[in-house]
């Protein structure tokens, strides 16, 4: 299952509709200043290959607020950071502290699990819209753990063959930026279907000329 060059594009419209519209302003509002999210790639992968695909981008313990949903299709939705860059972003989230913090504490966590459930509600929301259906949410739950443990938590109990759907990001802010990972992990079946559908909005949306 790989993408092609078009549904590539698509994705990336897709990616940059969710995140310009409400996230954006939603975390603008939570900050009391501008923030701006762009995509910088796309990528589709198994999830049992992420062990030798991702040790250079997750260099570190991975941060990640995790959210599963059901409707229609079923999945896992994640918001990944490198710890370092976990606690630049908690930095740059509460402009106003006093303190510039080197670790993770209590209200940075607090801080990370709301910007994350911005974050992945918003993009849930956006492919209810487009599969014409509505979505249970799980409580978002925050984790900090190496690589290999995050994956085995989302291949376990589960029999189907799992696909990474992951969007590289960046959230922008006046002087400084921090990277993280926007990812979707599902079924090939579910993957697909969410795929096509993207890719027939995006061609209605931008129509050829």
């Amino acid at each position: 299952m790989l993408l092609t060059e078009k549904q590539k594009i698509a994705l990336s419209e897709f990616m940059k509709i969710v995140l310009s519209r409400r996230t954006a302003t939603a975390l603008s509002q939570l900050i009391g200043s501008d923030v701006t999210m762009k995509v910088a790639e796309v990528s589709l992968s198994p999830l049992s290959k992420l062990m030798t695909e991702l040790p250079n981008q997750f260099n570190e313990d991975i941060v990640s607020v995790h959210q599963m949903f059901k409707g229609t299709m079923s999945g896992d939705a994640l918001l990944l950071l490198n710890y370092s860059f976990a606690v630049k972003l908690t930095n740059l989230l509460r402009p106003d502290q006093e303190d510039y913090n080197l670790h993770l504490n209590v209200s940075s966590c607090e801080v990370l699990m709301e910007a994350g459930n911005i974050l992945l509600n918003s993009y849930i929301n956006m492919l209810g819209t487009l599969m014409g259906s509505q979505f249970t949410f799980s409580i978002p739950t925050f984790q900090i753990e190496p690589l290999p443990d995050l994956v085995k938590s989302l291949m376990m109990g589960k029999n189907e063959v799992r696909y990474v759907l992951m969007v590289d990001t960046t959230f922008q802010f006046y002087h400084n930026s921090v990277r993280g990972s926007l990812v979707f992990v599902s079924g090939v079946i579910p993957l697909s279907c969410l795929i096509k559908g993207i890719e027939a909005s995006i061609d209605l949306a931008i129509p050829n000329p």
